[in-house]
């Protein structure tokens, strides 16, 4: 969102020079200056991300300005460029990458700015065209978009479960829950997403990663994007898009289904699929249950634990996984 400018140096050790490579019309450094111009909004507001707006001459004389988005990516696995030159020879909506470079180990790239961030109720059927698409890439060069290790799997399963045994001992949440068998069935739940067919997806979409620019919906923060199970991203986004569009989550899936179906010719059986779904947002449920409890009452998490208990318990009826 538009703040109070504040005056700032260029951002993860860029240059003017790096700059004047997209910059139009600019001839040297004298008299450039840059400013914060915007903040991010959102749980996650990190320091590696920035929005700014330069100013610098012209050759005419003239004041130019340009507003972008900076960020640094510190792990190698999570570097972006690369990404976005991929996608952007696929056709695939993103924002225009107008620099990159390798600064202190870490990958820093310059993006043009978004304005519009996320999509309306009545555009979500775009957004379910553009995660429709995404999935649809065939034969993503794996060195492009390598998932980082994660926690190690036994200290991993030691936090859901103390988060299962927090969420049984809340007197807020409403049903049973019985850490010991819910556990169990989260273990068999992942077992069968592993075995799922696969496919390019995001890995953390929600409207914040999604924007409007030069009247295109653009999808950017690609450093969690990588090979997952094929149904992930629209999986974790139903209910939420449900909710926001006031349209029921099977109804939102059959729109999604018919977009794939219309890119790939293939006809999906759609109870097949939305078990799936159902699959794989179980598991994405008991991986984030950790991370979610830690920060539970947080303004800008919605969903209470009672909201989280509730949610797990009716898919993992649905699929047959609670006895």
């Amino acid at each position: 969102m538009p703040i109070e400018p504040r005056p700032c140096a260029l951002p993860y050790g860029l240059t003017w020079r790096d700059l004047g490579e997209f910059l139009p019309g600019f001839v040297g450094a004298e008299g450039a200056r840059a400013w914060v111009s915007h903040e991010k909004r959102g749980l996650h507001k990190g320091t590696n991300s920035c929005i700014v707006t330069v100013s610098h001459r012209g050759v005419e004389g003239s004041t130019l300005t340009q507003t972008v988005f900076c960020k640094r990516s510190e792990e190698p696995a999570r570097a972006e460029s690369a990404r976005y030159a991929f996608l952007s020879s696929c056709g695939f909506p993103t924002p225009k990458l107008l620099y990159s470079a390798v600064r202190d180990g870490g990958e820093v790239v310059v993006l043009e700015f978004v304005p519009t961030i996320g999509v309306e109720p009545s555009d979500v059927a775009e957004l379910l065209r553009l995660i429709a698409r995404l999935n649809a890439l065939e034969a993503p060069p794996a060195e492009l978009f390598m998932l980082p290790s994660g926690m190690p799997a036994a200290e991993f399963c030691a936090r859901v479960k103390a988060a299962l045994t927090s969420l049984a001992a809340d007197p807020a949440v409403s049903v049973e829950v019985d850490p010991e068998s819910w556990f169990d069935a989260y273990r068999r739940a992942e077992a069968a997403v592993a075995a799922l067919p696969t496919a390019l997806n995001h890995g953390e979409l929600y409207l914040q990663q999604v924007g409007w620019s030069r009247g295109r919906l653009v999808m950017f923060d690609l450093e969690t994007m990588g090979q997952r199970p094929r149904f992930t991203d629209i999986a974790t986004t139903l209910a939420g898009l449900a909710a926001y569009s006031g349209r029921e989550e099977w109804d939102l899936f059959a729109s999604y289904l018919e977009a794939v179906r219309h890119l790939t010719g293939v006809d999906l059986d759609g109870a097949e699929a939305w078990k799936e779904v159902l699959l794989v947002r179980t598991v994405d449920a008991f991986a984030g249950l950790p991370w979610r409890l830690d920060n539970a009452g947080n303004p800008d998490l919605a969903e209470t634990p009672t909201d989280l208990a509730l949610a797990l318990h009716d898919d993992l009826r649905t699929l047959g996984l609670l006895d």
